[in-house]
């Protein structure tokens, strides 16, 4: 064997390593990202609470809202329909994100319902996270999440979506009290909701 072709094969071995640990790396740290959830005990369990309810469906009544009034239940809220609002991309003005904002500020109890696509929330959920300005406006707040979608595993969105709202829960000093795809879910929140 030349030397030329001894130092060749010695090279892709050296890559074909590198990139194999690399893998390896990467397979490693992603089992390691799905973190336990971390979760508190609501704050605002009294039945004068204000409650608002994000639909961040393209449904005002969909399968996202008959699960918000599940985990509800008998209790008042006031329901904020993202679709029903002009939110551009952010760097495109504000549009009506002032209107939402005004509603859900000072709120005791927030519900974020979203459908899943393509394995996370909706667009309509996350053009709104972009445009939110940290802020005292939620601190206190009770935050519960409504992940919900066709596919029986919903693993992937609820991991990205709990990834994504528990940062906005801790920048906002909220209480992020749980999250739900299934019925059986939703009651064990609208328990810990009614402070049971």
């Amino acid at each position: 064997m030349s030397v030329r072709k001894w130092l060749i094969s010695c090279l892709i071995l050296i890559v074909g390593l590198g990139i194999g640990s690399g893998i390896s790396r990467l397979t490693t740290s992603d089992n390691n990202a799905v973190a336990a959830k971390r979760f508190e005990q609501p704050a605002h369990t009294n039945k004068n609470a204000k409650r608002v309810f994000i639909n961040a469906s393209m449904n005002n009544d969909g399968t996202t809202s008959k699960m918000a009034k599940d985990l509800f239940g008998n209790l008042s809220y006031q329901q904020i329909n993202l679709r029903d609002y002009n939110i551009p991309q952010i760097g495109q003005g504000n549009g009506d994100f002032d209107k939402v904002w005004q509603q859900l500020k000072g709120a005791d109890v927030i519900v974020i319902g979203t459908p899943v696509y393509w394995s996370n929330m909706s667009g309509y959920l996350k053009t709104f996270i972009d445009h939110m300005q940290i802020n005292n406006d939620l601190r206190g707040s009770d935050l519960y999440v409504i992940v919900q979608g066709a596919d029986s595993n919903q693993t992937a969105a609820i991991n990205s979506t709990y990834g994504s709202l528990n940062r906005i829960a801790t920048r906002f000093k909220m209480h992020f009290v749980g999250i739900a795809q299934t019925n059986n879910q939703i009651n064990r929140l609208h328990q810990k909701m009614i402070g049971k």
